[in-house]
Order: C-alpha cells, then structure tokens, then sequence
C-alpha cells in the first residue's frame, strides 16, 4: 500500500494543472445538451443519435484528440429493434379468447416465427417433460424457468432449456417462471440479443395466465407413466417478430504515448452516448407505459460528457503519457452492450497491448456520502490498492471492489479477458424514466468523479509493474 500512496504522490504533482483544467459547469453543459429534449433520448440509428454522435466528434477535434478510425466513426448493422405486431400475434387455448400480449404473455428474443397448433405437454419437473419428449413429439413443452439471468453458457438459461426443448422434437416452448425464481412474475422483454435465434416459437405466460389456460386445456387430459400430462384441446398461436436493423457508430480517438515503447501499449477509457429514446415496452424504460423523452441526463450523458473533460485534460498531458489512451464513446449499449460488443470483435490494435479498460457509466449522481462505486479493480495485479489509494485527497468515498464486474459496456472487455474497471456514482429513482434530467445531475460531484478517473487514467498509463487479466468470481 505504501508504494501505491507513494506512486501516487509522484505522479499527481506532474498531472496537477491537467486535473483542475476539469470544472464541473462544463461537464454539465456536455450533459445538457446531450440529454436535452432536442436530442429526444438518443435512440440509436436515429437523426438525434447522429447529432449526438457528431457533437462528440466535433469535441474530440477541437480538443486535439486524432481519430482512431477514418472521422473518429466505427460503424457497424445492428438490429436494434424486435417489433411484434398486434395484428399477427395471437396465442389461444381451450376455446378461451387471445391472450394479451405483453400483458399475460411475451415472446423471447429468441423465438422463431411460425404459426401453430398443437397439444401441450406439461409436467411439475423439467427432467420429467423431457424425458416425456422420448414419447411425444410435435407438442408444446411446458417447461419452469431456473436462471432467466444467466451467464449464456449456464444449462440453465431461458435459451438452453428451449433449444434442449427443440432438440428432442418440441413444436414450441412455453416458459413460466416459479415464484421462487421471479416473485414478481415480469414478463420478458422483446429485445435484441446474441442469441442465435431458434427454429420454433418460444414464449412466456404469467403464472395467472397459466393458471387459466391449464384449466381450460387439461379438463381432459391423458396421463403418461412418469406424471406428465398431454392435452387433448391444441394451443394456437402465430409468433411474428420483425427486425429493425440500423447503423450504429462507436466514436473513438487516440492520445498516443510519449513513450518510444510503451505508446505501443494502451489504457481505454470509455461511456456510451445512447439512451431510450420515447421510451415504450421493449426499451427498457421502467415505465413502459408511458411515451415520453426519456432524456438520459445521468445515463449516460453524465459518461458520455466526463469523457469528453477528461480527454481533453489528458491532451493537455499528452507529453507526460507513457502508454497511450484510447477514448471510446459507444453506442447501442442499452440495447445489450452492442457497441462495445462490436469494439471488442474488432479491435484496431492488438488485445494483447490492451492493459486496462475503464468505463463510466452514470456518473452524475454522486450521493451525500460522496461515495464513487467501482467493480472489476482485482482484474489487473495490484488494482485494488491502485484505485484505493487514489482515492486520497480526492474528496470521495471510494468503494471498490475486485470482483463485481457488473453490466456496463466494460463486461464486453472482460468477456474477451481484457483487465476492466466499471465506475459509477449509485442508482436513483429517476433510473431509466423520463424524469432522468440534467436538473438532479450533482455538479460538484461529478467534477470530483472526473478529476479522479483522470488520476485513474493517467496513473495507468506511466504505472510500473506487473500487468495481466485476473479473471473474477
């Protein structure tokens, strides 16, 4: 701890002038204009999000920041949108009416399109249903949800149990979630992610729905041997999931390393600029009801305008870098760390040069404990007692911690087994509403936030020692 405190004493005094250049009123005014009603929630593949994007770019420039790709843009297709329309979805049983989408039931992201009828099969145990799919084939499969947030690769996911499901003949799965998995019973969200989608429909009933549905279905059922049961009235449904596809840009620049060796070598430092846009079901909006700008101030424009302050500090610093510094701002993060996703399957520099990645993502918060929230330090040798010691004399609480990596775009480094460090300032009611306005960003504080992941930024880059990735439980 001591050669940290001391490292830290070193370096401090030479980067001085750079820190304090970083005021909090012009962080704020990068929040404001990001997160203001013109922009309307920087969806991504918008016109808003392009104007977003281009007012970062225009930033970079004016700070001296030189673009790491051809005009700072890393584009890339994505499918940012999953729409089922009303009018071709349905699902019914037992002569009962259609269900309610998004209210008693929900498609899964993964599901194909297909329309069908067909029994159901259904029994209280998952091992029980399959091995009753030795016997019958074509059917729905009730099956019980375990993990729905699991890693991808766990056997326990939403996608494992349905491509199982799929693999030994199933028409279609439903899933339902116990009350000890979700008490709450929330419905899955139709969103984009990397799943590869499945063959069959795969959708999701609210236990009440169920409950209704079982009553009508099996009022007169054939029992197997092993306590299964198969209806005798068919389940109808027509799934139809239409994709949005749109063009993406990561914005990214470089302030290269004085050092003859080690500029060859990087520390990231990045946030993504895209938000909710109008917000709705499907977006992540936590109140989907309500169409509405969903402004984004702390997330992420507080990230987003922190990295805008402190790449052009560390510009001012540029002589004093050893390694250099990458500044990334992302998009499509809210669709499911898209941007970075696609950073990371296609780096301009070799992983192997990467030391550090650090990433903020609401930042603008700081509470009345002026406590700054960091997971993943233990991914780097040494990284607690770094990012603690820096913690000296700045003003904030630091907490950090060497696991906990979190579910920020610095997860996609980590996957790639990339040393990463996930900061922000805490949750607050306003989380993902449209009430997240520039008004409740905490000035002072995120002046405090910035000036600290800047020591952060530059320390790494002139840091002596042992490096390498320090995979996290």
């Amino acid at each position: 701890m001591k050669y940290f405190l001391l490292f830290v004493s070193l370096f401090f005094y030479s980067a001085i002038y750079s820190q304090t250049s970083i005021k909090g009123k012009n962080i704020f005014k990068h929040v404001e204009y990001l997160s203001s009603d013109a922009l309307q929630g920087r969806w991504p593949g918008t016109k808003e999000d392009s104007i977003a994007g281009q007012y970062i770019k225009t930033t970079f420039s004016k700070s001296g920041v030189a673009p790491l790709f051809e005009q700072y843009d890393q584009p890339f297709d994505v499918t940012v949108k999953l729409d089922a329309p009303a009018g071709s979805n349905f699902i019914r049983g037992g002569q009962r009416e259609n269900l309610l989408l998004n209210k008693q039931y929900s498609i899964f992201p993964f599901s194909g399109s297909a329309t069908l009828e067909a029994p159901v099969l259904f029994a209280d145990d998952n091992a029980i249903a399959f091995n009753a799919q030795q016997h019958i084939k074509s059917s729905w499969v009730v099956l019980w949800r375990n993990k729905p947030g699991a890693p991808a690769t766990d056997r326990l996911t939403d996608y494992t149990l349905s491509v199982r499901a799929m693999q030994n003949g199933a028409a279609g799965v439903i899933l339902i979630s116990p009350d000890s998995v979700d008490n709450k019973d929330v419905l899955v969200r139709l969103r984009p992610r990397r799943d590869k989608p499945l063959a069959i429909p795969v959708i999701q009933l609210t236990r009440t729905a169920w409950q209704q549905m079982k009553e009508k279905l099996f009022s007169d059922t054939t029992a197997g041997d092993m306590h299964y049961y198969l209806s005798a009235a068919p389940l109808s449904a027509s799934v139809n999931i239409i994709e949005q596809k749109i063009i993406a840009k990561n914005i990214a620049g470089i302030i290269r390393g004085s050092d003859p060796q080690l500029q060859n070598e990087y520390i990231i430092l990045g946030a993504h600029y895209d938000h909710l846009g109008y917000g709705g079901f499907g977006t992540g909006s936590l109140q989907p009801d309500t169409t509405a700008v969903h402004n984004g101030a702390d997330d992420n424009a507080s990230g987003a305008a922190a990295l805008l302050e402190i790449a052009k500090a560390l510009v001012r610093n540029q002589e004093q870098l050893k390694r250099s510094v990458i500044v990334v701002a992302f998009a499509a993060e809210e669709e499911g760390l898209l941007g970075s996703q696609y950073f990371t399957d296609h780096l301009p520099i070799p992983q192997s040069a990467i030391k550090v990645m650090l990433n903020m993502d609401m930042v603008g918060r700081l509470n009345t404990e002026s406590q700054l929230y960091m997971g993943g330090a233990g991914t780097f040798p040494g990284g607690v007692d770094f990012m603690k010691g820096l913690g000296e004399g700045s003003g904030l609480n630091v907490v950090v911690h060497a696991g906990g990596v979190g579910g920020s775009d610095h997860v996609s480094f980590y996957r790639k087994g990339i040393s990463c460090i996930g900061l922000h300032t805490g949750g607050h009611p306003q989380y993902h509403t449209p009430a997240d306005d520039a008004e409740f960003i905490n000035v002072p504080g995120i002046e405090k936030v910035a000036r600290y992941i800047y020591r952060a930024v530059y320390g790494l880059s002139v840091r002596e020692g042992a490096w390498g990735f320090i995979k996290q439980e």
